[in-house]
């Protein structure tokens, strides 16, 4: 087990309710969003970062992805020596509890998503718009949805990810159930992918 997973799992028996999945110490239940921890190597020997992990799970996706995630700690690196795993974990749950973890506790699903993006709003990235068009969707605003993708010209995305998302924006004007299935299996690939299942 590496050094930043066997940290994690030591920091679950510190935080209730929250659970290692994968690499990442998710906080408990994942509906829509994946909430939680993970560290990032450095190029400095034995140093990480930890990130504080908001991701919708309703979007097509291949890995994490941190844009609506944030460093701990301002950006302040953690040591993690064998050594020395149970002062680490302790410390660095310190630091996560309870400010983190509460927060992460609040932000459950596409209408806290919203809230949380909030100082995104405007962003004009493909990225943005996209998740910003499905949380739309998610929240039944299906019409807010179009009028997003219409905005950022989907014909002009790249080939693989015009390839996921184009045949969803025609589902939207002509099979509702059909882009109901759609999101529910990208949101069931990242699920699995991401070893999320027994959180669910």
């Amino acid at each position: 087990m590496s050094v930043q997973r066997e940290t994690l799992r030591l920091i679950q028996g510190r935080l209730k309710g929250t659970k290692l999945c994968s690499d990442v110490l998710v906080v408990l239940p994942t509906e829509h969003l994946l909430r939680g921890f993970l560290f990032e190597r450095t190029s400095e020997k034995e140093m990480y970062y930890l990130w504080r992990v908001v991701m919708p799970l309703y979007r097509p996706a291949n890995t994490i992805i941190l844009n609506y995630s944030e460093r701990i700690s301002k950006g302040g690196k953690f040591r993690l020596t064998r050594s020395a795993l149970n002062q680490a974990a302790e410390r660095i749950a310190a630091v996560i509890s309870p400010g983190h973890l509460s927060y992460l506790r609040k932000v459950r699903g596409p209408k806290e998503f919203l809230k949380h993006v909030d100082w995104v709003t405007g962003n004009a990235t493909v990225n943005f718009n996209i998740d910003l068009a499905l949380t739309q969707y998610m929240l039944g605003n299906a019409r807010e949805c179009i009028k997003i993708f219409e905005s950022i010209s989907v014909e002009g995305f790249p080939a693989k990810l015009r390839a996921r998302i184009a045949p969803f924006v025609t589902e939207l004007s002509t099979s509702a159930t059909d882009a109901a299935a759609r999101v529910q299996s990208w949101e069931r690939e990242n699920i699995d992918r991401l070893g999320l299942a027994t959180s669910v």
